[in-house]
């Protein structure tokens, strides 16, 4: 298929909500439901290694109270703990409650089993290089600032005479 210019940011928000998508119809089918995207977001974040709700927030461009809401939730769904923080005491730091250890085993095979999937349908070495790809350090992401408008009547590469 042919690169469209302008749309490979909604190609990979697409592949990103079929990937949770299907984990989230799969917690379902297997008795996990009510697990919201945020929410997963989270998980797999604190999975990785963060581990700070001001960490996560910004990682997953969420304000920091939306985030604050999510992780509530998912300690009142005995998923996660809020313990306080021993570098900082006004912070808390995530930890994965073992009442949830089930949940996030089978969260975890699913994902392993939708990597496998792709390598099915779109070959292993395409998986690779799109793990590759969306690895790579792509540095800080830039502003983009609009150009200035050339004069009226004037052609690129031309000067002005005074």
């Amino acid at each position: 298929m042919d690169r469209k210019p302008g749309l490979l940011m909604a190609q990979l928000l697409n592949r990103f909500i079929w990937f949770d998508g299907a984990l989230q119809k799969s917690l379902d089918e297997r008795g996990h439901g009510g697990v919201r995207r945020l929410e997963s977001m989270a998980m797999i974040y604190v999975h990785a290694g963060v581990r700070r709700p001001s960490d996560l927030a910004r990682l997953l461009g969420v304000t920091r109270q939306s985030m604050n809401t999510a992780l509530r939730e998912l300690e009142e769904k005995g998923l996660i703990y809020l313990e306080p923080d021993p570098e900082d005491a006004r912070c808390k730091l995530v930890r994965f409650a073992p009442e949830g250890a089930a949940m996030r085993l089978d969260a975890l095979d699913i994902v392993l089993s939708l990597e496998a999937e792709l390598e099915a349908r779109l070959g292993a070495q395409s998986v690779d290089d799109l793990a590759r790809i969306v690895s790579a350090d792509w540095g800080e992401a830039p502003v983009v600032r609009k150009q200035p408008a050339k004069p009226q009547g004037m052609k690129a590469g031309k000067k002005k005479r005074a």
